[in-house]
């Protein structure tokens, strides 16, 4: 699905633009996603694991706005993006469908703006209009500054994966799993 494109006002009275990323936005996003998995262990991957070629981000892109239960919305202060979310259905299968699984990421030099806040907010109206009933996430256990604005969302912690991350040097970290219920 696409997402029209939105202005907001950041904290630091900054204009920010929301908008779907298009395949004009495909070597940036691959950049975005390593910078971010540099700047954190709270990622997925680590920078040197985001392999993905131009084209292949492309074919990514296209599905995502063909997709009319998925979307992705993508922050931009200037021509510079700053962050991203999205949200897809957890598989295609009529048992799963009233599920989707929600996932974010903000580069270090624009968190504590409220980017998180407008892109879950735009996420969440998404899925509710979407009639989803709940939406999901993982998140690392000590990333407390996620898991408290999820929880200002509405979403709670319902399970926990033990040893969910591996670090390079050999320690582990639980991962959270949280859940928004929307409807019943």
């Amino acid at each position: 699905m696409i997402f029209n494109e939105k202005q907001i006002i950041l904290k630091n009275g900054e204009v920010c633009t929301l908008r779907s990323p298009d395949t004009t936005d495909s070597e940036e996003l691959i950049e975005y996603l390593r910078k971010t998995s540099y700047e954190t262990n709270f990622m997925l991957r680590y920078p040197e694991e985001v392999t993905m070629t131009i084209e292949e981000e492309k074919k990514f892109i296209n599905s995502i706005r063909e997709n009319p239960n998925g979307i992705m919305i993508s922050a931009f202060l200037g021509d510079r993006l700053v962050g991203n979310a999205s949200l897809n259905s957890v598989g295609n299968f009529i048992k799963t469908s009233h599920r989707a699984n929600f996932g974010i990421a903000i580069v270090e030099d624009a968190w504590h703006l409220g980017i998180g806040k407008a892109l879950i907010t735009e996420i969440l109206k998404f899925a509710s209009d979407s009639r989803f009933e709940q939406v999901e996430l993982e998140v690392v256990s000590i990333n407390s500054n996620a898991i408290n604005l999820y929880e200002q969302f509405g979403f709670e912690i319902y399970g926990k994966r033990d040893n969910g991350f591996k670090f390079k040097d050999g320690t582990y970290v639980a991962e959270y799993l949280m859940m928004k219920k929307l409807f019943r």
